[in-house]
This record gives structure tokens, C-alpha cells and sequence, in this order.
């Protein structure tokens, strides 16, 4: 398999604790081509809260038996450890780097990408840039919450923005050019006399 040129994570939560993963859906692109998918639900060893469950579906007695974060920390680090590695947002950032520490494992190195941030400077018009508003406007099937159908989604929404703006995968990391202000000219005041 030739190394993607990014990766992209979703994942999705037990409770309100970020640390508390309970599925993990991957997915790499090399040249605009989806080439592999990685999901594995995981024991969070924690608590389902029924707001979260309501969310994506997933409740403690689907993860009873499934792998721990622990137990998946090397397969999730070998598919983003040193690449470009996209998630919609900083959350799943955080709640690898949070889940990492709770497990006492070390930090997944990565250069990431905010799918969220590229939305909008590919589509600044939109009422907002959530995952499901841009799979909508961009036709994609999701099924949202379900960690997998996000992450490609995640990855679709950079590739079209790529299409459309003509920007490199590498260009993404340079912040847009600052729009100049323009100031209205002063109104001259006149005074009567």
C-alpha cells in the first residue's frame, strides 16, 4: 500500500469526558482515491451517558468485548503518526491527545488539519460549516455520528474544496491572505457661517 498524502480521524464519544472514545473510524487518500478505511468501536472504560448514546447509537453493551484505546493506541498512532491528519474540528484531536493521557501513552505526532477551517474558505456562504450542512451541500452520502461516515465525509470536504479553490493539500497551511480594509473617505463637513 503507497502512503496517503492525508489521513483523516473521526471519533466518537461514550460521555462528556473527551477521554471516553468508544469508536474510531480512519480513513486515508492518496491522489483524491480513498485508499483504506480503519473502524474499530472501543471499550472507553467509562460510563454511556444516555445523551451521548442518543447521538451515535453506541451503548455499553456494544463495546462489552471490543478493544481498549490502550489496545488500539499502536494501530491508530501507525495510520497517523507524522502525517497530515485531518478531523473536523479540534475535538477528535483532543480526545486522542486526552485519551493518550489517561492511558499514560504517548502523544500521536501529527500535522493536523482542521476540515472545519478549510469549509470555510472554500464555501464562506454557507449558513454554517458542520459536517452535515456540507455533506448536504455537497451531495456526499453520511450518516452522521457513525465515526467512519464522518471521516470520509471530513475527507470528501477537503478534496472538493482543493477542486474548487485549486489549492494544494499543502497550501491549506498557510493562513489566507488578509483582506484589505478599506476606509470610507471622510465626509467633508461644511460650515455655514
Amino acid at each position: 500500500m503507497s502512503e496517503p498524502d492525508f489521513v483523516v480521524i473521526d471519533v466518537e464519544t461514550a460521555c462528556q469526558r473527551t477521554s471516553s472514545i468508544c469508536q474510531i473510524g480512519i480513513v486515508g487518500y492518496r491522489d483524491g482515491v480513498e485508499t483504506f478505511a480503519y473502524e474499530s468501536l472501543v471499550d472507553p472504560l467509562d460510563d454511556f451517558s444516555p445523551f451521548n448514546t442518543r447521538i451515535h447509537g453506541i451503548a455499553a453493551h456494544h463495546v462489552t468485548g471490543q478493544p481498549t484505546f490502550a489496545m488500539l493506541h499502536e494501530i491508530v498512532a501507525g495510520h497517523l503518526g507524522n502525517r497530515i491528519t485531518v478531523a473536523h474540528s479540534s475535538f477528535d484531536k483532543g480526545a486522542l491527545g486526552r485519551a493518550c493521557t489517561l492511558h499514560m501513552l504517548p502523544p500521536i505526532a501529527a500535522r493536523w488539519l482542521d476540515s472545519v477551517g478549510v469549509a470555510r474558505r472554500a464555501w464562506p456562504d454557507l449558513p454554517n460549516h458542520k459536517l452535515g450542512t456540507l455533506a448536504r451541500h455537497l451531495g456526499l452520502e453520511h450518516r452522521h455520528h457513525d465515526a467512519l461516515s464522518d471521516a470520509r465525509a471530513a475527507g470528501q470536504v477537503v478534496l472538493q474544496a482543493m477542486a474548487v479553490t485549486g489549492l494544494t493539500l499543502a497550501e491549506w497551511f498557510t493562513p489566507p491572505p488578509r483582506r484589505k480594509r478599506t476606509v470610507a473617505p471622510q465626509q467633508q463637513i461644511s460650515s455655514f457661517s
